[in-house]
């Protein structure tokens, strides 16, 4: 009877143990759920020009304003841009009057402004933004990805206006320079190592003409000298794509 009673105790000390584990895993995942919440891209169907101006407007209206300003108003973070981009702006706050806005791209406001859309491919449409005063040649070009059945802001370009507009570019991309490469890519060409739809390692060879311009850290422009490159430099082409590679109209490197 006495064993009886000890197993019994066993098996009840065994069913708490049980129990307590289980209540302590639960905790432990419903405590951490919070962790696994992703960020969700905010998309508009409609026309990219409208979504473009729809955000523009507003930033246009904050920054002329007495009484509020862009960040104030939340839409630093508003969810049409991408998480990137949104991260980028919000860093950009408190750098004062004289900076260039990371939106409008000038470091005078403008009074009015106008959007037209300037290049179109598979999943991306470049929308451009000038003001109306002649004086204000300042632009700014929106660039704008497919996602599912709407459009969102990926990233705001600043132009000085010195240079044109990419519109007929059928490559553009943001990369590293790379020519010591494996085959079977050619090492006696430089090549473009970028990201694509969330995935590195995408290769292009670039190729260049006298054409070609080269665009420096201090926005000093040339006629680019490949063998005056270095390995992995940041860099941005814009060229056109060919069953050869990219033949480069121009070639800005980042810092």
């Amino acid at each position: 009877m006495i064993h009886k009673k000890i197993i019994a105790i066993g098996f009840l000390a065994l069913g708490a143990i049980a129990l307590i584990v289980w209540l302590f895993y639960s905790y432990s995942a419903d405590t951490k759920q919070p962790n696994t919440i992703t960020y969700t891209q905010e998309v508009s169907a409609n026309d990219p020009v409208d979504i473009v101006l729809d955000f523009y407007n507003p930033w246009l209206e904050a920054v002329k304003s007495t009484s509020t300003d862009p960040y104030t108003a939340g839409l630093a973070t508003a969810k049409i841009l991408s998480e990137e981009l949104r991260t980028r702006i919000v860093s950009s706050q408190g750098q004062g009057d004289t900076e260039i806005d990371p939106v409008l791209c000038q470091t005078t406001t403008p009074a009015r402004v106008t959007g037209r859309i300037v290049s179109e491919q598979e999943g991306e449409v470049r929308v451009l933004v000038m003001a109306k005063e002649k004086e204000l040649t300042a632009q700014s070009v929106f660039t704008l990805k497919r996602l599912n059945d709407g459009w969102f802001i990926g990233d705001i370009l600043c132009s000085s206006g010195e240079f044109d507009i990419p519109r007929e570019f059928s490559f553009e991309k943001e990369g590293y320079l790379l020519k010591n490469i494996q085959p079977p890519y050619n090492s006696e060409y430089w090549h473009l190592i970028f990201e694509e739809a969330g995935e590195l390692g995408h290769v292009v060879p670039l190729l260049f003409s006298s054409e070609s311009s080269c665009i420096a850290v201090d926005s000093s422009t040339a006629i680019c000298a490949p063998d005056q490159f270095v390995e992995a430099k940041k860099v941005h082409v814009y060229g056109q794509m060919t069953e050869s590679g990219a033949l480069v109209t121009r070639l800005q490197f980042i810092e």
